[in-house]
């Protein structure tokens, strides 16, 4: 038996969708995400990289900053904490993804989502 009814899910999705894009807590990223490997050319010895990233999307988010007891694996005190909804990306995120906001670029450290797979969880960190 599911913990939440269908339209118990759909009011909890609708209400997370309202806070992210609330304009005085949210804020604009984009993100690029890995749209494959790199192709070897073994006639040419050479690596094509040229279509490594997808095209860079846009998409409200709230930002902040991990806590003491969120720091551990690849997460470090000082990393920016983004939270977005799982619906307005068109892939998985992966650490290989880079996010931009405010002009400032983040390498992605972590992706997380929530157990119901509505928000995704995005450590950044800024080049050093």
């Amino acid at each position: 038996m599911p913990i939440f009814t269908a339209s118990e899910l759909n009011q909890i999705i609708t209400d997370i969708r309202e806070i992210i894009q609330d304009t005085s807590i949210n804020t604009l990223i984009k993100y690029r995400q890995v749209s494959g490997v790199s192709y070897y050319s073994v006639e040419d010895q050479t690596i094509d990289i040229t279509n490594l990233f997808t095209d860079w999307s846009g998409v409200s988010a709230v930002k902040g900053l991990f806590t003491e007891d969120e720091v551990g694996g690849n997460i470090e005190l000082g990393d920016t904490k983004f939270v977005i909804m799982h619906s307005s990306v068109s892939g998985m995120l992966t650490t290989q993804d880079v996010v931009i906001e405010s002009g400032v670029s983040y390498n992605v450290t972590d992706v997380n989502h929530d157990p119901l797979g509505i928000v995704y969880v995005i450590a950044g960190r800024t080049a050093r």
